[in-house]
């Protein structure tokens, strides 16, 4: 049966959204937060609660457009030509990619298999102990389902004037996401919401109206916190142009528990970008570093290279000692490079692997790596990938073809 990859490439525009949409000249580098002055417009509100000691004690994961991370394989969804899908997950120790379905002679592509969409393909998370499916597109609701695909059961429906975000996180108790809600006088407010894995109940734990031009998003997780970001329109007079030009954009942790926050970080427009990992959260900015949070609103520099750009880097993966990120390749038009960066040294070298082709780095097994291949960069290459394990230290080999294990696919 013919099958090809979904991709929900789903990225974190620089600028603010259109009213009405979730419920349920560049500084040379960032600046330390300062506090926002009174007049401030539209500041975010939240909810009085009492102060929570000690720091949250759950795990946190944050949605990848791509699949779900467990220790044992990656899940991901496959589209049929007619745009329904099929959960498959891959095995690191038999390198195979399995249906999850366990009836016999199944061809999952209907709705009597557990392991079958519609063409509402969902968003995809796992907290090792049960799957969650987050479909954005009307209706729009969650779903929860055993490891093994058996079991789905809706979790949470969203309301008719409630639009979700596209940003997930996930710890062993709930669901945590933005949404907007549009009143009849077409009034929004974004609401950060928790969604109890056990029975569906729904608890707001910040709110804020988007009168005056102030957006946010749910943009990662650090430290057991959910990290939001929200973005402040300085400007209300000047054309659009301007109005995007003067924007500031501010990270808060805020506390799974009850919703309090506490500020992160502040940047202006094109001065830095944030980009999240499932369990990280790093900062490129304007001057060509990367770097992590370190607290206290700093940032501490992993390395500094001018392939590191807002809004042009990407990070793709990370583990204690190793960062992979695609940039524009030296000496190329439009074209991107995989690169791998020791962070403990600094050193930055490039992948030969993905030279003239698509290679993304979405786990690891061991010491090695699992990535996904494709022909090149485009959308028909994209839906046709393949999947391997390679030695993580053969990586950056000239050779490193020759150590690929690839995946059989079982359909």
């Amino acid at each position: 049966m013919h099958k090809k990859m979904f991709l929900l490439p789903l990225f974190l525009g620089l600028v603010f959204l259109a009213s009405g949409c979730t419920p349920t000249e560049s500084e040379p580098s960032p600046a330390p937060l300062e506090s926002p002055s009174p007049a401030a417009s539209a500041a975010p509100e939240t909810p009085s609660a009492h102060p929570l000691t000690g720091a949250p004690d759950n795990a946190l994961v944050f949605s990848n457009t791509v699949g779900a991370q467990t220790a044992d394989g990656f899940y991901t969804i496959h589209t049929y030509d007619d745009w329904t899908g099929c959960l498959v997950f891959y095995d690191y120790a038999s390198r195979q990619g399995v249906p999850v379905c366990a009836q016999p002679n199944c061809e999952h592509h209907d709705e009597t298999c557990p392991a079958w969409f519609g063409q509402n393909i969902p968003r995809l998370l796992t907290n090792g102990e049960q799957l969650v499916f987050c479909y954005l597109n009307t209706p729009a609701r969650i779903e929860t389902a055993n490891l093994d695909g058996s079991n789905r059961a809706l979790l949470y429906e969203f309301a008719a004037n409630e639009t979700p975000g596209d940003g997930f996180c996930l710890d062993e108790n709930a669901v945590y996401l933005l949404s907007t809600s549009v009143t009849d006088g077409q009034e929004s407010s974004q609401n950060l919401l928790r969604i109890q894995l056990a029975d569906g109940r729904c608890d707001t734990l910040w709110s804020s109206s988007t009168a005056g031009g102030s957006y946010a998003f749910l943009t990662g997780c650090r430290d057991h916190h959910l990290v939001l970001k929200t973005i402040r329109r300085n400007t209300q007079e000047r054309d659009t142009a301007e109005q995007l030009a003067d924007q500031t954009h501010t990270l808060l942790l805020a506390d799974p528990r009850d919703g309090s926050t506490a500020p992160l970080y502040e940047w202006q427009q094109g001065a830095a970008l944030e980009s999240a990992l499932a369990r990280d959260l790093y900062c490129i900015t304007a001057d060509h570093q990367l770097c992590t949070f370190s607290g206290d609103r700093q940032l501490t520099e992993l390395a500094r290279d001018d392939r590191f750009t807002p809004s042009v880097t990407v990070v793709q993966y990370a583990d204690d000692d190793t960062l992979w990120f695609t940039a524009p390749e030296s000496g190329t038009e439009g074209s991107t490079c995989l690169y791998q960066l020791n962070t403990a040294q600094g050193v930055i070298a490039p992948v030969p692997l993905a030279q003239g082709r698509s290679v993304t780095v979405l786990g690891e097994y061991g010491g090695q790596v699992f990535v996904r291949l494709s022909a090149d960069d485009s959308l028909q290459a994209s839906l046709a990938p393949r999947y391997a394990l390679i030695d993580k230290d053969r990586l950056t080999d000239e050779d490193g073809q020759a150590a690929l294990e690839e995946f059989t696919e079982l359909f």
